[in-house]
């Protein structure tokens, strides 16, 4: 394998923060901080496999997940 040195690292860290400074992923990486949350979880390939079908089939997932929650919310309270 081909060993990449110190320089060239440090010349493409500096290449990628410039082009996050010319594209705004730093405003968008500092704005998602303060505005949003991210939720992860696993699904088992075997014993969820119903849930990841029906959410594969999906064009928008986390707004089918924000429905469920907010109907459940709507009938049980918090």
């Amino acid at each position: 394998m081909k060993e990449v040195s110190d320089e060239a690292i440090m010349k493409r860290r500096e290449q990628q923060r410039e082009y996050a400074k010319r594209t705004n992923y730093a405003s968008q990486n500092k704005s998602n901080a303060k505005n949003t949350k991210l939720c992860n979880f696993r699904l088992t390939l075997s014993t969820d496999a119903d849930i990841i079908k029906k959410l594969d089939s999906l064009d928008n997932v986390s707004g089918y997940i924000k429905a469920l929650i907010r109907k459940d919310i709507e009938e049980n309270g918090i």
